[in-house]
């Protein structure tokens, strides 16, 4: 981890919620600070995708199985980001929001896990989503938003 173009010595910073947090800020003040040199251009920082794996994690056990989606008979009633670090880069920025992170949450079964095209046994993917799907709603908060 480089800060300044300057190797990081302090260990603190190097943990992984402080590194987030410290890049997620660092990037979206570089970009505001782009903005008024382009005084049409919009900035959006989108959150994570989930990852939806039970029983452990993808190097510990954990399985991503769901084939039915857990949002049934469920609403997403939220005043706040799920990503505080990413909420609180953005005020006072130029950059907007796009919050997909709870939203994606609850969609489990939307992405590909085990399903891929070769369908390997054990292989567990909770990154790449089915098309059409879950990503689709993205890109409509995304143009609602422009």
């Amino acid at each position: 981890m480089h800060v300044g173009g300057v190797r990081n010595t302090d260990k603190r910073l190097a943990e992984i919620g402080r590194a987030k947090n410290f890049t997620v800020h660092s990037i979206v003040k570089w970009v505001d600070l782009q903005l008024p040199k382009h005084p049409r251009l919009k900035a959006f920082f989108r959150t994570i995708s989930p990852r939806h794996f039970v029983n452990g994690d993808w190097n510990t056990g954990g399985s991503c199985d769901n084939e039915a989606p857990t949002c049934l008979g469920k609403e997403l009633a939220q005043d706040e980001s799920s990503d505080l670090d990413a909420a609180n880069a953005v005020k006072g920025t130029g950059v907007r929001l796009l919050d997909i992170t709870a939203l994606s949450q609850f969609r489990d079964e939307g992405h590909i896990s085990r399903f891929s095209l070769k369908g390997t046994p054990g292989v567990q993917d909770c990154l790449h989503w089915c098309l059409p799907g879950v990503p689709d709603s993205w890109n409509e908060i995304l143009f609602a938003q422009i």
